[in-house]
Parts: C-alpha cells; structure tokens; sequence
C-alpha cells in the first residue's frame, strides 16, 4: 500500500508499510535499519535518513515503488539461427545488451511477422550473462519460453542496468522452418519491441550463397552487405597451391531457389556480428549446381549436369563421405538437406574464381 499523504499517521503504520511486525523507533525506520529506504519513490514522499526523524516523512511512501522503465538500444537487435536441420540440437547464441532503467521483473513475448514458427526459441536474462544452454537435448530452467514468462528470480533494480539477454532455439524434430519473429520485453508495463528473432531450418541457402553465410576475409569474417568490389577476400590459388588474399573483381546477388544446406564433419556453428544484427550460421547453404572443391581440387555439386549446362564447369557428383576442403583442414561431408525456398543469395569474382565462404572453398561461378 501507499501512505498517507496528509493527516494522521501512526508507528503501526509505518511498521507495515515497511514490512516489519516488531517494536521499532522512528529512528530506526528512517535511517534503513529496519528495511532499506525505496529510492523509487520522489525525494519528498520518503525520509531523508538523517536527524531530527519527522513521521511527515513516512507521508506518501510506499516501500514497493517501482521506478520508470526506460530502455536503452540492444547491441544487437536482429538474432538470427541459420542453416540448422529438422531434429538437431539446441542452437545457443551470442550475447546481446541493453542498459536501462529497469525494475523488477522482465517478461518476454514473440509475435510471428513471416512463415510458420515450429521450433522452440527461448530466452534467459541476468544482470550479468547467464551463460549458455548446457545441454544439447534439454532446456536449462533459465531458459524461458517466449509466452510472457515472468523472469522474476532476478533483480533488476536500478538506475542504470543492463538487461543480458541470451537466445537458444531447438528445431522441430521433422520440420522445416523459416520464420520471423517480433520480440517484445516488458518491464512495469513499459515495452520494448526492437529486436527480431529469424529462424531457419534447412530453408535458408543459396550458392550463388546464401547471404545469411559469411566471407572468409583475413582473420575475420565479413557480411556480405559489408563488401564492395575491391575488397579483399580469402582465396585459394590453385598455381601456387596457397591460400591468398584477393580483390574483389565482381559481385553478383541474384535470387534462387533448388537450394541445399551441406553438414561436415567437425564443423563448428560460426556466430558473427554485422551491425546490430548477430547469426548463428550452421552448415553450408548453397544452391545445387554450385561447385564445392574436394581435397584433391576436383569440383562437386548435387548437380554436375546444370553446372555443366549454365556455366560450363565440369563437376562431379558430391557425396556423403568426400573430403571438402576447408580453409583450416579437409572435412568430410556428412550429409545434406534439400529445400525449394526462394532466397537471396550472392556469389563473389575473384582472379581465383574461388573464394571462402563459411570457411568452405567455393567456385565464383560467374568467372567461367
């Protein structure tokens, strides 16, 4: 309850309000020794905590004030988990942050803007990070569904703190996905609703590349909204048998659709940030006539025919077992997914007509 604001007030009162059923002095009720003082309320409706002690003081407190909510900016406001498969493992995420005036707890919802959602997103926040899913087959308790779930174990007090918010998602056991998802945070009824959640499942590719799938750059990756013809990329010279560093000769962004997600072995999940938008990429999205190299420099795609027919390269037929080379090692191939979604994709010229992608040696395609 609130006190009074005027008229009579009583130590009984003030003893409830603060939550305390004992004996105590007006002393020890302004001053934090019987509960901490609610700064939440304006520096008139609270006592100042020093001598002489008034009861007025007491008038229009209210010992469970809740300061205005007031969110800052996410560091990353577009989470994206692309290239997993029906019945895989738990994806977890990297971090994102927002520092603001919070108190209490924080709910957390979705409202689906694109396609059919049919895995599970869930979300845990912290003070400080939470930290990742532990599991690859169950949701650790911290992990809230995204339905209004109330994450009221932690305290976010304060004038300035900053909301860690870390994502996983579990695809559908046997279906496929691609859907977007408007995420709403809610703190003392105020809302917040600047981030979006993509998710695909074996729906997301292009090679051309998907453009979801970063390039391979010096010691880092980079979008490919981030590159302009003269850039540098990874490449592979086939002369010189040496990964080099190359120009940018072309760029080329058509759409595709006949799309396939290939899975190696020992291929770690790559997250990388772009702007505010951070993605998880997992495996490697490429359309089926694009040609992939093996250890021994021989082309493979899924379909060698098409390769032949549009752009004159001789590739053979990829399968599960061959040996892809990486830019670190040679990785085997230990399956792939078909799907029939139209995507954005991107392919890259270079003097190599290769290039990394997803630390996976590509052909350009478009150099002939």
């Amino acid at each position: 309850m609130t006190l009074t604001s005027s008229g009579q007030i009583s130590m009984g009162d003030i003893r409830t309000e603060l939550g305390d059923s004992g004996s105590i002095s007006l002393k020890e009720a302004s001053d934090g020794t019987i509960a901490t003082i609610n700064t939440n309320n304006a520096s008139a409706d609270r006592p100042d905590g020093t001598a002489p002690h008034a009861m007025t003081e007491f008038y229009s407190y209210n010992h469970s004030a809740v300061g205005a909510t007031s969110f800052g900016t996410w560091s990353d406001t577009t989470i994206r988990f692309v290239g997993l498969s029906p019945g895989g493992n738990i994806a977890n995420h990297a971090l994102t942050t927002n520092t603001g005036t919070f108190s209490g707890a924080m709910s957390v919802t979705s409202t689906t803007t694109s396609g059919i959602p049919k895995g599970s997103p869930r979300v845990a926040l912290g003070t400080s990070d939470p930290g990742v899913n532990s599991s690859n087959t169950v949701f650790d308790s911290k992990m809230k569904t995204l339905n209004g779930n109330q994450h009221s174990s932690i305290d976010f007090t304060g004038s300035s703190v900053t909301c860690n918010a870390r994502f996983c998602f579990l695809p559908h056991s046997d279906v496929t996905e691609s859907a977007m998802r408007d995420i709403t945070f809610t703190n003392n009824s105020v809302t917040n609703t600047t981030m979006t959640l993509q998710t695909s499942v074996t729906s997301f590719g292009g090679f051309c590349v998907h453009e979801a799938v970063p390039v391979n750059c010096k010691d880092y990756y980079k979008h490919i909204s981030e590159l302009e013809v003269g850039d540098m990329v990874m490449s592979y010279n086939f002369e010189t048998d040496l990964i080099e560093e190359v120009e940018i000769l072309q760029i080329e962004k058509p759409n595709h659709s006949d799309l396939i997600v290939y899975y190696f072995e020992d291929m770690e999940d790559i997250i990388y940030t772009h702007g505010n938008t951070s993605t998880l990429n997992r495996g490697l999205s490429i359309t089926r006539d694009h040609p992939i190299y093996k250890s021994d420099g021989t082309m493979v795609c899924l379909d060698p025919v098409k390769a032949k027919e549009l752009y004159g390269l001789d590739a053979e037929e990829i399968k599960k077992g061959d040996e892809i080379r990486f830019m670190d090692k040679i990785r085997k191939v230990e399956s792939f997914l078909l799907s029939s979604k139209e995507t954005e994709t991107y392919t890259i010229l270079t003097k190599n007509n290769n290039f990394y992608a997803g630390g996976v040696l590509v052909h350009s395609e478009i150099g002939g």
